[in-house]
């Protein structure tokens, strides 16, 4: 399997110019990544001409742009599931979603038959955490889009990792933001998303974005109508699964590097930040428009829950598109899931630190989670 290595240049490099800066702007940069933000800063320059003539393309396209199916966001904490259920149910011809290129170029949709070849060049096949595999036209989550978009997204977390919490409470809860700042936020998104459907050409766009966990009252304000898919997991196995992901992505990503200690402190505050701020609005969806889903239950036929969504949240026939969803399961049967082993103490640490969602989920100890022996040979 590759790594998970791109070239000495940052996902910032799809920015326009003003948001790039902005964005640098927020951290400190150490200098063993001068010369990757001067590559970036290079081809941010040579994409700029080109985010002009994307916005003469789409401005009537999008000042026009009616849905004719509500969006449907899926929501979750990372490795909850969230990536099966995109990739699978993107596989219906009628979905419309975010692919991997508008991703990380996403004001440069009109002129991708110039940047795609820098990305197909330079990705990996497949993601080192899980062996999920990439392309650039594979549907992707959409925060990285939005931080090339504008300033206030949270995945800048993944550049300046010591200011998570400020971009948590920016991104989520828009505290601080003038009132410029939300607009542009909400313009933005909405943006991203009619893009999207426009891009692939679909009927139902579907947006997966762990983040949007927290940001349902957001969302209902832009879209109303809008359909919500909550997947949920062994905490315990998304903890580590979420760790050794964090672990192998961020030195790709990060300008100014943080230690293994750090990552794990994060990953315990923002999974109750994010788990909280979704009980606290999910009464805010009406509830023919929410679905939630347990993973383990879903992975064991993931067909027939596909068509428990078709029939229970958009009240639509499956038997047309059946063949879809199977084939795509049949490529996925030579998936292994990860296994862990750890020390007891650190379960122990878990398990109460979250102990509240085990608990609310009925969860014990996984299968793919094994207790280190203490024994000495």
């Amino acid at each position: 399997m590759n790594q998970f290595k791109i070239p000495p240049v940052s996902t910032l490099l799809g920015s326009s110019f003003r948001n790039y800066f902005k964005i640098l702007g927020q951290g400190r940069i150490s200098p063993r990544y001068y010369f990757k933000i001067f590559l970036t800063t290079l081809v941010v320059l040579i994409a700029t001409p080109f985010h002009w003539w994307e916005k003469l393309f789409y401005y009537k396209k999008l000042k026009n742009f009616k849905f004719e199916k509500p969006p449907l966001f899926i929501l979750g904490h990372w490795r909850s599931g969230t990536t099966l259920l995109h990739n699978l149910l993107t596989k219906d011809p009628s979905a419309a979603y975010m692919t991997t290129y508008q991703g990380v170029f996403p004001n440069n949709l009109t002129s991708k038959w110039l940047f795609r070849t820098f990305m197909k060049i330079n990705m990996p096949d497949r993601r080192p955490s899980d062996g999920v595999k990439l392309d650039i036209n594979f549907p992707q989550e959409d925060e990285f889009a939005f931080s090339n978009s504008q300033w206030n997204a949270y995945y800048n977390f993944f550049y300046f990792p010591q200011n998570y919490q400020q971009y948590y409470e920016k991104s989520v809860h828009h505290k601080g933001l003038s009132k410029k700042e939300i607009d542009l936020w909400y313009k933005c998104y909405d943006k991203l998303v009619k893009k999207a459907l426009i891009n692939t050409n679909g009927k139902r766009v579907i947006f997966k974005n762990p983040v949007n966990t927290a940001r349902v009252d957001k969302l209902l304000k832009l879209y109303p109508d809008a359909k919500f898919l909550f997947i949920y997991r062994n905490p315990i196995t998304v903890f580590y699964s979420t760790r050794r992901f964090f672990q192998q992505l961020y030195p790709t990503l990060w300008l100014n590097k943080v230690d293994n200690q750090f990552i794990d402190k994060m990953i315990f505050d923002v999974y109750i930040r994010m788990m909280d701020d979704y009980y606290s609005l999910k009464s805010l969806i009406p509830a023919e428009n929410l679905m939630e889903i347990r993973f383990e239950e879903f992975e064991i036929n993931p067909v027939k829950g596909v068509e428990n969504i078709y029939k229970k949240l958009f009240n639509e026939d499956f038997s047309q598109i059946r063949s879809y969803f199977s084939e795509y399961i049949k490529t996925q049967q030579s998936h292994k899931k990860n296994k862990y082993e750890v020390d007891a103490k650190e379960i122990e640490s878990i398990s109460k630190k979250w102990k509240k969602y085990i608990d609310m989920y009925n969860y014990d100890l996984p299968e793919d989670v094994a207790i280190k022996s203490n024994i000495e040979n």
